[in-house]
């Protein structure tokens, strides 16, 4: 009986069959239950991180996916890329305002910055306000390359709402076995996330060090002058957010760190100070980690958590009321 047990269970015992099952595993099952960055990095996170209650959403999603059909019918239409998409920000402010507002994605044009102004070329109708967010290892480039002559006819076979574009994180999923360099990590001086054996852990993606040339900066600080003339020529208030990077938001609280500094934003201070409808989260964030708010971003992830989320989506309706724009309800 003993060995007739033994013969069942012996291909169960082969090494290959476990590999074959741990690759299984990792494929199918480890990359559900981790951000971004404990996916291309393959790097291990408590299953019960993104379960605290702190992290769960209660209220109700009044965010409406659309075309450039009925965007008059809404009162402020989000434009962005990953941190429109997969953070609460527009859920938050939206809740904050309590009117009507709609996101909006297209496929087949590069940027947010472009999709603005291909959507204003070719004549639609646009609610009275524009929140444009882009992230900030991107933004400059984005701007850069801006063409404000874009004019891309509106139909329903060009503009495809809500599609999710795949972006270069994917391309790490497939290099599992070997280090591919495309996360970081830095110890910081204290516990500023919440991830059980990594509070003091920082991992960021190594596109935060990017950082443009002074020439490439000024041209941005020109690309967005016009952009905002722009967007007041298309009777439309633009706040355009840029969603600052892990990297820049933690690295002066780093025990020690041999990376460069970014300063990118730091740049943007005193043009945000003359035009607040440019939002610097860096300096909205920055403020809060030095107050010891927690998990701002998500441990394993590149993006804000609900937290982070909530406080720059309060800011910009700040703005909107400070501004006489939309009036800010929360106050009442």
């Amino acid at each position: 009986m003993k060995r007739f047990f033994l013969s069942i269970i012996s291909p169960l015992r082969s090494p290959l069959l476990i590999l074959f099952i741990a690759v299984l595993y990792y494929i199918f099952i480890y990359q559900e239950i981790t951000g971004d960055l404990g996916r291309i990095g393959q790097i291990v996170f408590s299953k019960e991180y993104r379960l605290q209650e702190k992290f769960q959403n209660t209220s109700p999603s009044i965010i409406n996916c659309c075309d450039e059909k009925n965007f008059k019918s809404f009162n402020v239409l989000f434009l962005g890329d990953s941190f429109t998409k997969l953070t609460l920000y527009p859920n938050y402010l939206s809740e904050i305002i309590k009117m009507p507002t709609a996101e909006f994605f297209a496929d087949n044009i590069e940027t947010p910055e472009e999709t603005f102004v291909a959507l204003c070329n070719a004549n639609i109708e646009m609610p009275k306000v524009v929140v444009l967010e882009s992230v900030e290892r991107d933004f400059v480039t984005r701007l850069c390359g801006l063409d404000f002559s874009s004019n891309i006819q509106a139909q329903a076979s060009v503009y495809k709402s809500g599609t999710e574009k795949q972006t270069d994180f994917c391309t790490f999923y497939k290099n599992m076995f070997f280090d591919n360099g495309a996360v970081f990590h830095l110890l910081l001086h204290d516990s500023l996330f919440t991830c059980p054996k990594k509070e003091k852990d920082l991992f960021f993606y190594y596109c935060d060090l990017i950082i443009p040339d002074n020439e490439q900066i000024n041209i941005a600080i020109s690309k967005l002058d016009s952009l905002f003339q722009f967007a007041r020529e298309n009777g439309v208030y633009l706040f355009y957010v840029v969603a600052a990077d892990k990297y820049d938001i933690y690295q002066d609280f780093a025990s020690e760190n041999n990376y460069s500094r970014k300063e990118l934003l730091d740049y943007f201070i005193g043009y945000e100070y003359k035009n607040p409808f440019f939002v610097n989260t860096k300096t909205i964030l920055v403020k809060k980690v030095i107050q010891g708010v927690k998990d701002l971003y998500y441990s394993d992830d590149t993006h804000w958590s609900p937290i982070g989320a909530k406080i720059v989506a309060e800011e910009i309706a700040w703005r909107m009321d400070s501004l006489g724009i939309i009036p800010n309800y929360f106050k009442q």
